[in-house]
């Protein structure tokens, strides 16, 4: 995706979905557009929070130093009532100190998968939750026209990092080299930092996205980590959610959320894509049907609407 286009405000309908009377601080906005230096948007955000007096502080504090520890520890003894929370859907090798830092002050803190949740526990030595990540369905949707003939046979839209020693990464590459030598010019590849060799479309914004899943006969998802449990990217909603049918690499306990060759297909191996591919290809009838089923098992399960009502429940606010 773009650079700069990864504010989410799906998260902001869905609070107001869920009945709350929202008021937005957007600290990295303010921070980089007005130049503002670090303490005075942390004073801002004190601010704010006062003014408003909420019930509930939600806040999405991974790698930022903007927003730290000592100004969330200032707005809770100024609203002692107050509920604040911490949610990372990022996942790395590590607990970031910058998340583990306000881990220490909120009172909920919550990441996206099952599998970390010890070492996250470990780390910041006190509890740490459960919460899914989810999707904005005004950015991704089925398409309006019932197609037959489709302009890829199967498209991946992710960047290739490779910085971060992502343990998933070599399967990524793998994935992308086995379909483009299978599938040549009828794999869509886009996203950063990739060879040229792989023939990537380049970046694509979250508003085009969905009209590109759209073109293909099917959609891939490969994570950066596919051996948590419970963990899948935001990617892999979004290509559901478009309508078609979405293969996936296996994950441990996906099975909790999706039923192979009903909603999802699921590829034992990295080799295994190219063969389901194949499968969706000459089954058009079967291939329409999973993406149809998948696209309205995460529209009824995995909105951002659905976590912010899993998130006040699990609270107390709801």
């Amino acid at each position: 995706m773009d650079e700069g286009d990864v504010i989410q405000k799906g998260v902001y309908d869905a609070f107001r979905e869920a009945g709350c009377d929202l008021e937005v601080f957007d600290y990295f906005a303010i921070y980089q557009n007005n130049k503002m230096r670090i303490h005075t948007v942390r004073q801002q955000f004190y601010n704010k929070a006062l003014e408003y007096k909420p019930d509930l502080i939600h806040m999405q504090i991974q790698h930022t130093r903007v927003i730290d520890n000592r100004i969330v520890s200032k707005i809770k003894r100024a609203l002692p009532k107050t509920i604040i929370t911490n949610w990372t859907g990022d996942v790395r090798n590590a607990v970031p100190n910058t998340f583990k830092n306000i881990a220490n002050v909120a009172d909920y803190n919550f990441i996206s998968s099952t599998g970390q949740l010890e070492m996250f526990k470990r780390e910041i030595k006190k509890d740490v939750k459960y919460l899914q990540i989810g999707y904005d369905p005004k950015l991704y949707y089925p398409g309006t026209v019932l197609k037959s003939n489709f302009e890829w046979d199967c498209i991946f839209i992710a960047n290739n990092n490779t910085k971060e020693g992502y343990p998933g990464r070599t399967a990524r590459t793998q994935t992308c080299s086995g379909l483009r030598s299978v599938f040549g010019d009828r794999f869509a590849l886009f996203g950063n930092g990739w060879p040229k060799g792989f023939k990537s479309k380049g970046s694509i914004d979250q508003k085009r996205a969905a009209s590109a899943y759209h073109k293909s006969v099917c959609a891939v998802s490969v994570s950066h980590y596919n051996d948590l449990d419970h963990y899948f990217s935001d990617r892999l909603l979004m290509c559901m959610a478009s309508g078609r049918p979405t293969i996936s690499l296996k994950f441990p306990k996906w099975e909790s959320y999706f039923t192979n060759n009903c909603d999802l297909v699921m590829a034992d191996s990295v080799d295994d894509i190219a063969n389901k591919v194949r499968y969706l290809k000459q089954n058009p009838e079967l291939a329409s049907y999973i993406g149809k089923s998948g696209a309205e098992k995460v529209l009824a399960e995995h909105t951002y609407t659905s976590r912010i009502n899993d998130l006040l429940s699990i609270i107390g606010l709801k």
